[in-house]
């Protein structure tokens, strides 16, 4: 070891050695205590088809049932028409969105 560096590490232990940890002032902590959140199982797209079903029944429109329900505008609409154009895999989408929702991904 160079005397450089043998000096340079005993400088930054003296340093370290004799820090006085300072307790605030107040007693409120910084560190919060976390709850657990309840473990919510995702949706099952049949019982989304029915909702959508009901909801649409009742006059609201595809903007107001994916607001409602917490789905994308596009699967609602593609349920709503039943649309074979559109290129979404309605199943793993919405499969995907409700993990994204519960924060499971």
């Amino acid at each position: 070891m160079s005397k450089k560096v043998f000096v340079l590490s005993l400088i930054m232990k003296s340093r370290t050695r004799f820090m006085v940890v300072r307790k605030s002032d107040s007693g409120a902590c910084s560190v919060k205590r976390v709850t657990k959140k309840e473990v919510v199982k995702p949706r099952k797209l049949s019982d989304v088809v029915k909702e959508v079903k009901k909801m649409r029944s009742q006059g609201k429109t595809v903007p107001e049932i994916a607001s409602e329900l917490k789905v994308s505008y596009v699967i609602v609409n593609q349920l709503v028409l039943r649309s074979y154009k559109m290129a979404v895999r309605t199943e793993e989408v919405f499969k995907r969105q409700e993990e994204m929702r519960l924060g499971l991904c």
